[in-house]
């Protein structure tokens, strides 16, 4: 998968995850941290396939998306995975916690994620705002044209989400869903 995962270093040893591909890469840069948490740019399987694997080593670990996410992570067909050829069904729903366009996360005593709702690639589509950093997940990815024709996606959603990054990221550094 293609997909990144954004390491967010809040401390001594707390570190929280932007997404979650592939855990394995991911274990050697975690070994001696306490990962709090993982934002959830939206629920694609290419974003959130790493969970599961993740939460095993990491039981303490929570999830933040908002309700459309939630439901897809719990549905195979939801997050597109019953496509692939290991379909995905994320085993610890308690551990997600939703949040909504407005919201903030504390991520330290120093350090909060604000949350935008920016849909249109897929209902579950948030964008995090932390300090100069902009984690877009896929509601942006420049020089891309946001991909709308699968299932939850539409085009003015798509457009205006567009704008609304584009404004929140003024004089920032935008982290994509994928590098181009």
């Amino acid at each position: 998968m293609s997909s990144c995962t954004y390491i967010v270093d809040v401390g001594a040893r707390d570190v929280w995850l932007v997404d979650c591909g592939d855990v394995e890469p991911l274990l050697p840069l975690l070994h001696g941290k306490v990962l709090k948490g993982v934002l959830l740019t939206h629920a694609h399987f290419d974003h959130i396939y790493g969970l599961n694997e993740l939460l095993e080593k990491f039981p303490d670990c929570l999830v933040y998306t908002n309700d459309a996410g939630r439901e897809a992570m719990l549905n195979d067909k939801k997050n597109l995975s019953r496509y692939r050829e290991t379909p995905f069904i994320f085993n610890y729903p308690q551990q997600i916690r939703i949040v909504n366009d407005g919201d903030s996360i504390n991520l330290s005593d120093t350090m909060i994620a604000g949350v935008h709702e920016t849909t249109g690639h897929h209902p579950s589509c948030l964008t995090f705002v932390m300090g100069d950093n902009v984690f877009t997940g896929d509601a942006y990815i420049p020089g891309i044209k946001v991909v709308t024709n699968l299932p939850g996606g539409n085009k003015q959603q798509a457009d205006e989400s567009v704008v609304s990054i584009l404004l929140l990221a003024q004089s920032k550094i935008i982290h994509p869903g994928h590098k181009t």
